[in-house]
């Protein structure tokens, strides 16, 4: 219903806790009118990462897909601009967010079209917190990583998170960060 409300022609969702898509399953997600996905799987029930896209609005070639990313090249059958996006998961702990923050800091951006998001299970000041308290070396952390990027946040509009987890909020949990390159 939310990816019918939006209107949109790309949707990405992380945290699927799935190991397996098929078209079955999209058909089932999503509205008919998107014919194409990629997923990385998740781990157990943990992870796991879906992008959908309708291919009469944008072709995709899928460029790559690990434990953390699911990227894909688009070209826009209306004007033919190319972009990337890229859709991440971040572990929370443990050796794996090692792993995550080590591939996050040696991605190579060699375009200015694109577009990285997901929920990268990191804030960028602990105002950003829904609750207090909070880690200031991961704050630290995934400052330096989007300055080595040289990304830009796109702010949000009308509102403050793009999740709750608070009884009664109508929004799913979504994307925690969007970045773009410049």
């Amino acid at each position: 219903e939310k990816i019918e409300e939006s209107a949109c022609s790309i949707f990405c969702i992380q945290e699927t806790k799935r190991s397996n898509f098929d078209h079955s399953y999209i058909k089932k997600l999503a509205p008919k009118r998107f014919n194409k996905f990629a997923f990385s799987p998740s781990d157990g029930a943990s992870g796991g990462i879906l992008i959908g896209w309708i291919s009469s609005i944008f072709s995709g070639e899928v460029l790559q897909i690990n434990k953390f990313s699911v990227t894909v090249q688009f070209s826009s059958a209306h004007n033919g601009q190319i972009w990337k996006l890229t859709t991440v998961y971040g572990p929370c702990h443990g050796p794996e967010r090692d792993v995550f923050v080590q591939w996050l800091n040696n991605l190579q951006i060699e375009v200015d079209n694109w577009m990285i998001l997901g929920d990268f299970n990191f804030y960028r000041s602990l105002s950003d917190r829904n609750k207090g308290g909070g880690n200031m070396n991961d704050t630290m952390i995934f400052n330096e990583i989007i300055s080595n990027l040289g990304l830009m946040e796109i702010p949000l509009k009308g509102r403050k998170f793009t999740w709750s987890n608070m009884q009664n909020e109508p929004l799913l949990e979504q994307i925690d960060w969007v970045f773009t390159s410049v």
